[in-house]
């Protein structure tokens, strides 16, 4: 799971970072504030740094399934989906949706919501 997280020792103490965070493996910084990122100053700025990368490195779109299911933005029944990062579930996207918007727009409700803030 990816959730943004506030440093709590060192030199970045009150810095803002998306981190991965897997049961017993050590809780790890990922995306962009990975490398050489200086950190955030809001919880808000991290996420939407992760989303960047995701959207850079990890987006899928245009993906078909069988089974038509209502698209997350409009209703319309679609057979397409749409992933942003790996191992992720697939967002229902129809014709008119797909795209990067599109998908970062559900991305970022759905990050802000696991991390149990408002957008």
């Amino acid at each position: 799971m990816f959730l943004p997280k506030v440093s709590e020792d060192g030199p970045d103490t009150g810095k803002w970072y998306m981190m991965a965070v897997e049961g017993k493996i050590a809780i790890r910084r990922v995306g962009y504030c990975g490398g050489n990122c200086d950190g955030h100053s809001t919880q808000a700025e991290a996420i939407e740094h992760f989303l960047q990368y995701q959207l850079d490195r990890e987006a899928d779109l245009w993906l078909s399934r069988r089974g038509e299911r209502p698209c997350e933005i409009c209703g319309e029944p679609t057979t397409l989906r749409a992933r942003l990062g790996r191992k992720t579930d697939l967002f229902v996207l129809c014709q008119k949706h797909q795209s990067t918007i599109s998908l970062q727009k559900l991305a970022r409700s759905s990050m802000l919501a696991l991390s149990g803030t408002d957008a």
